[in-house]
């Protein structure tokens, strides 16, 4: 089977040259066979191979600096997002591993859950007061921003030593959580820092940058091409000339 398929493809290429080269070299079959004009396909195919070969190093060289000029702004983007993205989890941090419940109240370790509710856990009072009716209590939990969720324990289902030291636990993993906050603090500045350096160090784009504008230019204003495609024309006429076809 195999060499059924070598000989089709033989075939196929032996019927399709001849057809090729009778598009290539217009006109009787002599001109495009036959050797009393191998001089002149060779003027027409060198013409042709020199206007390809100058159009195809300008289009390789415009998309080699156009990648580069590509790979230096994605480089840019992708430090300042790498940066930005660790100043975030430091401003920020993420509410971390649970810790424990009481009732709604879900302590993480940055951060306190009262329900869909999340609150930053670093300078957070936590306040302890009885509620009415009597035998309830109201946990207060205040940011520093002032703004407070108060969530009510029924002594009923929770009692008062459960409540109470669930409140110092609260207390205490703020006054933690307040000491990470601080040593975040050093980090921030130094991201703050790198992210403006970040910012700031455009050279490699704009040089990458400059180059792709001069390859451009290189394209657009180099004289090697247009006289190439002149000699081009001149070749196509020779070959009407000669023939009375002139090529494509």
């Amino acid at each position: 089977m195999a060499g059924i398929w070598w000989v089709a493809l033989v075939v196929a290429f032996g019927m399709g040259w001849p057809v090729w080269r009778l598009i290539r070299y217009p006109g009787a079959p002599a001109y495009a066979f036959q050797r009393k004009y191998r001089s002149d396909r060779k003027s027409l195919a060198g013409a042709r191979g020199l206007v390809r070969g100058l159009r195809n190093a300008a289009l390789r060289e415009s998309w080699q600096a156009w990648v580069k000029a590509m790979r230096a702004e994605r480089a840019y983007r992708r430090r300042i997002g790498r940066i930005e993205a660790a100043l975030q989890q430091q401003r920020t941090p993420k509410p971390g591993r649970r810790v424990e419940q009481l009732g709604r109240i879900v302590l993480h370790e940055e951060a306190v859950l009262v329900g869909r509710t999340e609150v930053p856990l670093a300078g957070l009072e936590v306040r302890l007061e009885p509620g009415r009716p009597a035998k309830t209590w109201h946990m207060h939990l205040t940011e520093p921003d002032g703004h407070e969720v108060v969530e009510r324990y029924s002594a009923g289902e929770f009692p008062e030593d459960t409540v109470r030291q669930f409140r110092t636990r609260l207390h205490n993993a703020s006054v933690k959580a307040g000491r990470r906050r601080d040593k975040r603090s050093g980090a921030i500045r130094r991201l703050e820092a790198e992210l403006q350096r970040a910012r700031t160090a455009t050279g490699p784009v704009t040089a990458a940058q400059e180059e792709r504008e001069k390859a451009r230019l290189r394209r657009d204003t180099s004289p090697e091409l247009p006289k190439a495609r002149a000699a081009l024309d001149d070749a196509k006429d020779n070959w009407r000339d000669l023939t009375g076809h002139r090529p494509h």
